[in-house]
């Protein structure tokens, strides 16, 4: 977990990605951290860099990123991207190994291309390896697949692994359980060390009544100002945000002196009766309360209503770029399935007039048998 991937002023912020997801899973990694510590496991820590004159860097590399010369290496607010001894090359300061754990510094996406790890596991007698970081697409998958091929027993903790795109993670998950678990198997976090507790909400979450549309159309609204909740440029009345809706669940986050901070509602998904258990999730939090625990007290208790109606399937439609709902879903086991490339031409915000990308999520129930 480099500085140059997670940091606001590392490599990839820099290039122009927005590294939340990433950010997103810090806490998940420091929990699954100090469970292994417990346990007494091997911690090892894995970090791409290289030289600083690009000698340890494949020539096809060098080719394919335009790094003909050491000065085509870019830099930014934390140094010179990727390369060791810099600033951004370095793990971020709350996922800093111990001083007795090991560091496997990696000229490439696999910690075991031209590294010592292979002889180093051999060396203590590991044979069972347990994968965690960023990102899930690239460096996590690059040596999750060197380590089957080698003969180690692998264990992915996917909500402890992270891509820049939601869609990128689960597509490389699912790689990874395909035909029959063939790179190994995954698991999640509270598989092992128990769930991480999300910040409680000081208030209370309980059913929407008709009292509550005015402030619950100024909360859509405040969503839709943002640019990237909804295709919708406007709010609408009353009677027809309701009429599209579930009678129940249909709930509100109330605070202690009784204000509106967020709502969550299920809009059905087809007329058809066999598709009477698929619903479509949509949650909005006041400006002022982000970041605050609302979401995830609402988000759980729609979930856990959702299951109690019957409700078998929770999707929801979500743009790349809101990559705040996309984390509050990922936490309460929201998949992505794919990206709908082009869905529709924005009308309004800073992307107005742009085609954009929706992608599209769903978290099966508890009792569904389907994956």
């Amino acid at each position: 977990m480099q500085r140059d991937f997670i940091d606001p002023d590392g490599m990839c912020a820099a290039l122009g990605d927005d590294p939340a997801l990433l950010r997103a899973i810090v806490p998940r990694i420091r929990r699954l951290s100090d469970w292994a510590r417990a346990q007494g496991l091997c911690l090892i820590h894995t970090r791409e860099g290289y030289a600083p004159d690009l000698s340890d860097m494949h020539p096809a590399k060098r080719v394919r990123y335009g790094m003909k010369s050491p000065g085509a290496i870019s830099d930014g607010p934390l140094g010179r991207f990727l390369i060791r001894g810099q600033p951004g090359h370095d793990f971020i300061a709350d996922l800093q190994p111990e001083p007795t754990e090991t560091v496997i510094d990696k000229p490439g996406f696999s910690a075991f291309y031209s590294t010592d790890l292979h002889a180093y596991l051999n060396s203590q007698g590991i044979t069972h390896l347990i994968l965690c970081g960023v990102t899930t697409s690239c460096c996590v998958q690059s040596t999750l697949r060197a380590a089957v091929d080698l003969g180690y027993e692998c264990l992915t903790v996917a909500d402890c692994c992270a891509a820049l795109e939601m869609d990128d993670h689960d597509r490389a998950l699912d790689l990874i359980a395909s035909e029959g678990d063939l790179f190994g198997n995954v698991c999640d976090l509270k598989d092992l060390a128990g769930p991480l507790p999300h910040r409680p909400f000081a208030g209370k979450i309980r059913p929407m009544e008709d009292a509550d549309g005015a402030k619950v159309l100024d909360l859509y609204a405040q969503g839709i100002a943002t640019g990237h909740a909804t295709f919708q440029d406007h709010p609408g009345d009353w009677a027809g945000f309701s009429a599209g809706k579930l009678p129940h669940p249909r709930l509100v986050a109330q605070s202690g002196d009784g204000d509106i901070q967020g709502f969550a509602v299920l809009s059905p998904t087809s007329v058809r009766p066999i598709y009477r258990g698929i619903c479509e999730v949509s949650i909005y939090i006041a400006e002022k309360a982000r970041g605050q625990g609302v979401g995830h007290a609402l988000m759980a208790a729609l979930v856990s209503a959702s299951d109690a109606a019957g409700l078998w399937s929770l999707t929801a439609g979500i743009f790349p770029e809101n990559k705040a709902s996309l984390i509050l879903h990922a936490a309460h086991g929201f998949r992505c399935m794919g990206r709908q490339r082009g869905a529709g031409i924005m009308p309004y915000g800073p992307m107005a007039g742009q085609w954009r990308d929706v992608l599209k999520l769903e978290r099966r129930t508890r009792q569904s048998t389907c994956r």
